[in-house]
C-alpha cells in the first residue's frame, strides 16, 4: 500500500513538471492579442473562393398538379421578368458594407486606432441593421481597449538625442 501511494506521487510530480516547462511560453499582450483577434475578424469578412461558386448552385423544384386552373396576373408566363435583381442588389449592398466595416479594421490594424474606432462608429450609426452589427460592438469594444502603443517610450529617446548645454 505505501509502495502504491509513493509510485502515485513520484508520477504526479513527474506530470507536473512537464506541465511547468509549457507554462514556460510567454502570455499574449493585450494590444497583441486584439489585433489577432481584428485580423481574424477582417479575415472572416473576406469572401471565400468558392463562395461565387456556391451561389450558382441553386436548385429549383417544380411540381404539377392537377385541378382547376390557377391564372393570375401577377405570374403570367408570357411576359418576361427578371430573376435575381432583389437578390443581386442585396449582395451589392452586403459587399459594400463589409467593405467598409473592412476599411474600420485596417485603420485600427494599421495603428490609426482614433481613425479606426471613428469609421467604425460611423460604420455603425450609418447601418444599424447590418447583419454583423454585433460583430461591429465588439470591434468598437477591443479597439478602444488597445493600450496607448510606444509614445511613451519615443519621449526619452527623443529627447536623449538633444544636446545638452555646459
Amino acid at each position: 500500500m505505501n509502495m502504491k501511494m509513493t509510485a502515485a506521487a513520484l508520477a504526479a510530480l513527474l506530470l507536473a513538471g512537464s506541465v511547468r516547462a509549457d507554462d514556460a511560453k510567454p502570455d499574449a499582450t493585450a494590444r497583441e492579442s486584439v489585433m489577432t483577434f481584428l485580423k481574424h475578424l477582417k479575415q472572416a469578412l473576406t469572401e471565400s473562393a468558392v463562395a461565387s461558386d456556391r451561389k450558382n448552385e441553386r436548385t429549383a423544384a417544380v411540381a404539377a398538379v392537377r385541378g382547376a386552373a390557377q391564372t393570375s396576373d401577377q405570374a403570367d408566363p408570357d411576359v418576361p421578368t427578371l430573376k435575381g435583381d432583389a437578390a443581386a442588389q442585396r449582395l451589392a449592398l452586403r459587399r459594400a458594407q463589409d467593405a467598409q466595416f473592412e476599411k474600420g479594421l485596417d485603420l485600427v490594424l494599421a495603428g490609426k486606432t482614433a481613425d479606426g474606432i471613428k469609421a467604425l462608429e460611423a460604420f455603425k450609426a450609418k447601418n444599424p441593421k447590418y447583419r454583423d452589427i454585433a460583430d461591429v460592438q465588439q470591434a468598437i469594444d477591443k479597439a478602444k481597449s488597445i493600450p496607448a502603443a510606444a509614445p511613451a517610450e519615443e519621449k526619452p529617446a527623443a529627447s536623449a538625442s538633444v544636446p545638452t548645454k555646459n
